[in-house]
């Protein structure tokens, strides 16, 4: 069976954005507990691109020094929100980038994606601050994303929130953030982080 991820991306590039949506967690009583995150993703792609042609996102995550590589599948954000595949491998011997392209490379192939001679595309740095909580019976996760782009040696911050359903009541996800907005006027993201470093990948590459 696919894994599917469900989540609303929204813009957190205007001043005390992070301070509002901490507000309105605390507005709420849902005893979100903050955890701080390091995370390193690094995007991968074949000399010809074909994994992007086929809206094919791959990527070796280090979180905190935990190593995993992730593919999804890329869906066009509709109002903030973004439905599509996700599969995920751990990587438990891994300590950096370097071993985990040797990994990719002897496992040949990976949920029919040919994962062998893949090339560093571009990396994004993420200062991430994760809140789990309950709301209407679901189980729903908010992280405030402090990033940094980095893309042909040049550099872009911006920051965004995501909020997922780590569930499956799809409805309660949609009534939490219809509140949300609402509440800190924030609005919902039009271009991901990681489709902003494609667009600035395709700049700057030439």
């Amino acid at each position: 069976m696919k894994n599917f991820e469900t989540e609303y991306k929204l813009d957190a590039n205007t001043p005390g954005a992070f301070m509002r949506a901490r507000r309105f967690l605390q507005t709420l009583n849902l005893n979100a507990k903050p955890q701080l995150l390091q995370i390193k993703d690094t995007y991968l792609d074949h000399a010809n691109r074909d994994l992007a042609a086929q809206k094919i996102a791959l990527r070796v995550r280090n979180t905190d020094g935990k190593w995993e590589t992730t593919f999804k599948t890329r869906t066009q954000i509709k109002q903030g929100k973004a439905v599509r595949q996700e599969e995920t491998l751990p990587l438990p011997r891994v300590t950096n980038l370097k071993q985990a392209l040797q990994f990719l490379e002897q496992k040949k192939q990976w949920k029919q994606l040919n994962v062998r001679a893949l090339q560093v595309q571009f990396a994004i740095a993420n200062k991430r601050t994760v809140y789990g909580f309950n709301y209407d019976g679901e189980k729903l996760e908010m992280a405030l994303d402090d990033v940094t782009l980095r893309v042909c040696g040049r550099q872009l911050k911006m920051k965004e929130i995501e909020i997922e359903l780590k569930g499956k009541n799809v409805s309660a996800l949609d009534r939490f953030v219809q509140q949300f907005v609402r509440a800190t006027k924030l609005k919902r993201m039009q271009i991901s982080k990681v489709k902003t470093a494609e667009k600035l990948l395709a700049m700057w590459k030439k």
